[in-house]
């Protein structure tokens, strides 16, 4: 128990110590605002290059939008069309077996 009491009354004496290093100021020089300004700089460069690839991205999607519909319409039609032929063979073969006219 004494042990605990004499390492407490240490760090609250050495306390004022370590409390007066904390609060000791830097001073900020020209060379940390250029070297802040230059990366600030830096960080600008690369938002442009990201906004860039971000267009680029959406002109890609698209013309994948414009692939995706152009092939949509050319399965309709297909389908649609073998679908006509095939009602039409259907009725023309209703109409020799029955001798219809049109």
């Amino acid at each position: 128990m004494k042990t605990l009491l004499r390492i407490t009354i240490y760090l609250l004496l050495l306390m004022p110590l370590v409390m007066n290093a904390e609060t000791k100021e830097i001073p900020f020089t020209l060379d940390d605002r250029d070297r802040i300004i230059r990366t600030e700089q830096k960080v600008e460069a690369i938002n442009q290059r990201f906004d860039a690839v971000d267009r680029r991205f959406d002109q890609l999607f698209s013309f994948l939008w414009a692939i995706i519909g152009i092939f949509t319409a050319m399965m309709v039609s297909v389908f649609g069309f073998a679908f006509w032929d095939r009602n039409l063979s259907y009725f023309c073969a209703l109409a020799d077996k029955y001798e219809f006219q049109y």
